[in-house]
């Protein structure tokens, strides 16, 4: 964030392109429960004029997600499909287990987010896994060659930030 500060002084004139990449490095950075919450750091860190709406579309332009935590609350959580995926541990936290029985990899997830971890485990396809289907609370994974799932489940376990 020390971009924005210039000889300890705030530039208040920023380009959208500058408030969306600084929203987008708060959400890889901090967990936030409201758009209240985003918006209060934003202009903590010089983006003075922000709105509630300005944030709201922010976080539409971002592709952000609310997905339960550890603790059972909501968060906010950048699912981006256009560039590589950077799994947070707030993600990860959602994850009970992987394992294998050599034909398929099965994640189980807290309930409610298997889909969102089938969905990051599908967003940019690797050569080792043929596909996901997801439930509740978990995540069926199958390898593009069951030789090789031990290999997959390590590019999964990547995927997921596990690594």
């Amino acid at each position: 964030m020390e971009d924005y500060v210039s000889h300890g002084a705030i530039n208040h004139h920023f380009k959208e392109d500058d408030i969306t990449s600084a929203c987008k490095q708060l959400l890889q950075q901090q967990s936030f429960t409201t758009q209240d919450d985003i918006r209060q750091t934003l202009i903590k860190i010089g983006f003075s004029d922000i709105s509630q709406s300005t944030v709201s579309r922010l976080l539409s332009r971002l592709s952000v997600t609310k997905i339960p935590n550890v603790y059972g609350k909501k968060v906010y959580c950048l699912t981006t499909e256009n560039e590589p995926v950077k799994v947070q541990s707030v993600i990860a936290s959602q994850i009970e287990y992987i394992t294998h029985n050599q034909l398929v990899i099965v994640v189980k997830t807290h309930p409610g987010c298997a889909q969102l971890i089938a969905r990051l485990v599908d967003v940019h396809p690797h050569k080792e896994i043929l596909g996901t289907v997801a439930g509740n609370d978990t995540v069926m994974i199958a390898p593009s060659d069951i030789n090789r799932i031990t290999e997959c489940e390590t590019a999964i376990r990547t995927k997921l930030g596990l690594i």
